[in-house]
């Protein structure tokens, strides 16, 4: 019996094509990479630019109401002591003296402009539910929410950064990044966390400022704004 011959060996190695990417292929996949990450971001920055945009205009929304009330009542909303007989009998009056100084009126001037047709939606004036002077408190059924279910409120205080003396202030209400509070006192006042008549909640300035400047690189998702008038 012939001893059978024995088969040819096969380089397997020669045969195989090589396993793993070209120079070309790396270069096409990190511009892809780089074409999504550019995509990602200019559509966060486009999210954002709409979020200022919708909280600049409620906040211009509000003081446009604030004016127009007293320009038709000769009164300050919320402040109003003939509420119930000039707007509506639903509308709680305040005591006239000027100012927007309790938690009745804090919580009239939302039922007040309503009621009046100055602004949308329907409140309360429900005083247990707005909180002080000072914090950010409030329920949906008596104060406006801002795009961040925060709560505007209006208050004569000073609770705008470094403000010496009170004022009549419109709150902004928390939950609102650093950076969009930065870009909201760019479009409406000096882009300065502590000067001028839109600046940081003093309860958020540690938080949310430094030396005196929006801390955008801090990316704090719960700031406050306060707009002296």
């Amino acid at each position: 019996m012939k001893d059978s011959l024995p088969l040819p060996l096969t380089n397997n190695r020669c045969n195989k094509r090589v396993a793993g990417f070209t120079l070309v292929e790396v270069a096409i996949v990190l511009v892809i990479i780089g074409l999504i990450l550019g995509g990602v971001f200019k559509g966060q920055a486009l999210i954002d630019n709409a979020r200022v945009r919708s909280l600049s205009a409620e906040v211009s929304g509000i003081r446009t109401a604030w004016y127009s009330f007293q320009e038709r009542y000769r009164s300050i909303p919320g402040d109003f002591s003939k509420s119930g007989t000039q707007i509506d009998s639903a509308a709680l009056p305040g005591n006239g003296n000027g100012r927007v100084d309790d938690s009745q009126e804090r919580a009239g001037v939302w039922q007040q402009l309503s009621l009046a047709g100055f602004i949308s939606g329907s409140f309360n004036g429900a005083q247990s539910a707005v909180g002080s002077a000072t914090d950010l408190e409030c329920s949906p059924d008596t104060c406006p929410k801002n795009p961040f279910n925060g709560y505007y409120k209006i208050s004569y205080s000073a609770q705008a950064a470094d403000a010496r003396n009170p004022a009549h202030e419109i709150y902004t209400g928390d939950q609102i990044p650093v950076g969009i509070l930065s870009q909201l006192d760019v479009s409406l006042d000096d882009g300065k966390a502590n000067t001028g008549r839109f600046r940081v909640h003093r309860a958020y300035a540690s938080a949310c400022t430094r030396n005196g400047e929006w801390d955008v690189t801090s990316a704090n998702a719960n700031c406050a704004g306060v707009l002296r008038e």
